[in-house]
C-alpha cells in the first residue's frame, strides 16, 4: 500500500511541475535557515572543542551595583577587586578562573599594522579549558605571580607574525610590551566566547596595577566543579556572598548582583532582559524560541496550504472516483498526507544541503572568525524533526478537505 502511495505521489508531484517548485522552494528555503540557525545554537551552547567542560562551569560575565533604592545603577564586568573579595573565597567551585573579554590590540610586523584579538588570563583558565595546543606550554602560576610578559597565540597570528619560523622563544610587540612566546594553540571559533581569544597573556603583564582597586572592570570569571550537580550549589554561594558586598563609601552603592549562568541561562538573561533578577526564566526562554520557529516555519506552511487546497480541487474528479469505487476518507488523508511528506522530504534534503552551504559560506568569508561549524546528529536530528512537522502542518488541513469531498458533487465537479 505504502509502495503504490509513494508512486501515486511522484506522479502527483511530475503533473504540475510549477506547483511543485513552489512548494520544494518554500520548503527549503525554510528548512535551509533553521539549519544554520541549529548549527549555530548547538556550536555556541554545546560543550565542545575548548569549551568541551561547558556543562561544568559556570561563568560571571556582568555584574552591577546600586544604591538601596535604586536611583543609583552601575552595570559592567566584575572587576579584579569584587572578584578577590567574593569569588576567590568561594568553597564549593574546585577552581575559579578569571579572564578578560578579547579586546583589539596592535602589533607592527615588517611595517605592516595587525590587529589581533589579546585576552588576558590567570593559571586556572588554563586547567578549565582545553585548548589544543601545537606547541609549547599554557600560561603557569610563575607566569602570573612574576607578571612575565608571555604569551599564547594562536596559529594563524604565529603564521602572521612569525611566517614559517618557530614562535617558541621568539618575541613581538604588542600594545607596546614586548612579549615572549611560550605557546601556540589551533584557531578557536569566536562562537566559543570564553575561550577565543588570538593572543593570551597574564593579567598580571598589564602596565598599571590601577586594576587592583576596580569593582567593576573587564573580567569574566568561570567557577568549575568536577560534579555539574554541585553548580547550583555553587550558583547560590555567589548570591550569599554578594549578600555581603560592603563598598569602599557604603554612603554610595549597597547592593551587588553578579549571577553565575550556564550558556543557556546567560542566552536567557539577554534575551529575556533578566540582568537583574535571580532567575534566568531559562525554561521561559526554551518555549520563546520553540514558539518563535514554529512562527517561522507557519507563515510557508500557510502557503503550501493554499496550495495544496487548490492542487486538491484541481483533482476533484479523481477524488470523486476513488471514493465512488469505496475508498475510505481514511485511505485518502493517507494518500495525501504521504504525498506531502515526500515533498517535505525532498525540500528538507534540499533545504539541509542549502544549510551546510550557507555554513561553508559563513566559514570561508569570516563573517565569525575562525568558524567551524559542524553538522553533528542533534542538529541533522533537529533538522529532521522540523522536516516532519513542517509536511505534517501543511498537509493536515488539505488531507482533511479531501477527506470530506462529496463523490457525487465531486465527479460532477463541484
Amino acid at each position: 500500500m505504502l509502495r503504490n502511495y509513494l508512486l501515486t505521489a511522484y506522479r502527483v508531484l511530475l503533473r504540475r511541475k510549477f506547483f511543485t517548485f513552489v512548494n520544494l522552494f518554500a520548503v527549503a528555503l525554510t528548512l535551509a535557515v533553521l539549519t544554520v540557525v541549529f548549527a549555530l545554537l548547538q556550536n555556541f551552547l554545546a560543550p565542545m572543542g575548548e569549551e568541551q567542560r561547558s556543562d561544568h562551569y559556570l561563568a560571571v560575565e556582568s555584574a552591577t551595583i546600586r544604591t538601596e533604592n535604586g536611583s543609583r545603577v552601575w552595570t559592567s564586568s566584575p572587576g579584579y577587586r569584587m572578584i578577590e573579595r567574593h569569588f576567590l573565597t568561594l568553597e564549593t567551585p574546585d577552581l575559579v578562573a578569571f579572564f578578560t573579554d578579547p579586546s583589539e590590540g596592535t602589533v607592527f610586523v615588517d611595517g605592516r599594522k595587525l590587529s589581533p584579538k589579546v585576552s588576558a588570563t590567570d593559571a586556572n583558565y588554563w586547567k578549565i579549558l582545553d585548548f589544543r595546543f601545537v606547541e609549547g606550554r599554557p600560561i603557569s602560576g610563575i607566569d602570573v605571580q612574576e607578571g612575565k610578559l608571555v604569551a599564547v597565540i594562536n596559529r594563524s597570528t604565529s603564521e602572521r607574525i612569525f611566517s614559517d619560523r618557530d614562535p617558541i622563544g621568539q618575541s613581538f610587540v604588542a600594545n607596546g610590551q614586548r612579549f615572549e612566546v611560550i605557546g601556540v594553540v589551533e584557531d578557536v571559533p569566536a562562537l566559543r566566547q570564553h575561550a577565543f581569544s588570538e593572543i593570551w597573556v597574564p593579567y598580571t603583564s598589564a602596565p598599571s596595577t590601577s586594576y587592583r582597586q576596580e569593582w567593576l572592570g573587564d573580567f569574566k570569571v568561570l567557577l568549575y566543579a568536577e560534579d555539574p550537580g554541585r553548580l547550583p550549589i555553587i550558583a547560590e554561594e555567589v548570591f550569599g556572598s554578594l549578600a555581603a558586598f560592603v563598598y569602599d563609601d557604603p554612603e554610595e552603592f549597597q547592593v551587588a548582583f553578579a549571577p553565575a549562568n550556564t550558556k543557556l541561562e546567560a542566552m536567557a538573561r539577554d534575551t529575556l532582559d533578566r540582568r537583574f533578577e535571580r532567575d534566568s526564566k531559562a525554561g521561559v526562554f526554551i518555549l520563546v524560541m520553540v514558539i518563535a520557529m514554529l512562527g517561522f516555519m507557519l507563515l510557508p506552511s500557510i502557503n503550501l496550504i493554499n496550495l495544496n487546497v487548490s492542487r486538491i480541487l484541481e483533482r476533484a474528479s479523481e477524488i470523486g472516483v476513488r471514493k465512488a469505487f469505496g475508498a475510505s476518507s481514511a485511505d485518502l488523508v493517507r494518500q495525501f498526507l504521504v504525498e506531502n511528506m515526500v515533498l517535505s522530504v525532498l525540500g528538507g534534503a534540499l533545504g539541509f544541503g542549502l544549510g551546510i552551504a550557507f555554513l561553508r559560506v559563513i566559514e570561508e568569508t569570516g563573517m565569525i572568525p575562525y568558524a567551524d561549524l559542524k553538522i553533528d546528529i542533534p542538529v541533522f536530528l533537529s533538522a529532521l524533526l522540523a522536516i516532519f512537522v513542517f509536511g505534517l502542518v501543511s498537509g493536515v488541513y488539505p488531507a482533511y478537505k479531501m477527506a470530506k469531498f462529496n463523490p457525487v458533487h465531486a465527479l460532477r465537479g463541484g
